[in-house]
């Protein structure tokens, strides 16, 4: 009787055991998948490599670059070239600045910079070209936090000078006040030939009319296609 009340109570402390092991085995496997979520993405490999790309590319697009280009052509009429690259500055949303016998310069919306030059560049054979770009992003950004803070400045000053309470006071305000007006019209005038500077491209096309041969010209000339049919064949 004892011997099997003895089995009894080790064979229950031993269910005891595993049911105790059991559950603390669900537990941390129940666990498992918290920590797990709880992982970021920036701890996973390569996801800062990522961030920082996107970053620095967001910068580059927020980067303001004005663009000025010059074209020089032949053509055979310099009057017919004038005409087409009117109509073609119009096309292109863009306006004239200076115009001559021999050259157009216009602003073109830089977004139909390409396609203008493209246009242009069919009219006569390419003598020379050039495009330029300049970052003024820091420039920009220098005079709009200085318009700002004069901004604020003025503020100031128009709250001293409703608390002036003599003319001394109200008139050295007011020097103050138009000399800030000043400045804060010139920084507005600055950003905003900044802006168009960026939003539209300056762009130059001279031309000139192909040099035509004369009489002794044609001999020279002649004689060369002789030559060459001589020794080239089409």
């Amino acid at each position: 009787m004892n011997k099997s009340i003895g089995k009894l109570f080790i064979y229950a402390i031993l269910s005891f055991i595993l049911i105790s092991c059991a559950s603390s085995s669900k537990g941390s496997g129940g666990m498992a998948p918290a920590y797990d979520s709880e992982v970021s993405d920036a701890s996973r490999p390569g996801s800062s490599e990522v961030a920082r790309s996107a970053t620095a590319g967001n910068e580059a697009d927020n980067r303001m670059v004005t663009y000025s280009a010059t074209l020089e052509l032949s053509v055979k009429s310099t009057e017919e070239t004038r005409g087409v690259l009117i109509e073609q500055v119009k096309e292109n949303k863009g306006f004239i600045v200076r115009e001559a016998d021999n050259y157009i310069t216009a602003r073109i919306p830089s977004e139909n910079m390409e396609h203008y030059l493209s246009a242009a560049k069919a009219l006569g054979e390419i003598e020379n070209e050039s495009k330029i770009g300049t970052d003024i992003t820091d420039q920009y950004r220098d005079n709009v936090i200085r318009l700002e803070s004069l901004k604020s400045v003025r503020d100031r000053y128009l709250a001293l000078l409703e608390k002036a309470v003599n003319v001394n006071e109200i008139l050295s305000i007011e020097k103050e006040l138009e000399r800030v007006n000043t400045a804060i019209e010139l920084l507005e005038g600055r950003i905003k030939q900044a802006e168009l500077s960026v939003a539209y491209s300056n762009i130059t096309v001279r031309f000139r009319e192909k040099a035509k041969p004369g009489p002794v010209g044609w001999v020279f000339y002649g004689l060369f296609r002789g030559i060459k049919w001589l020794f080239v064949w089409d």
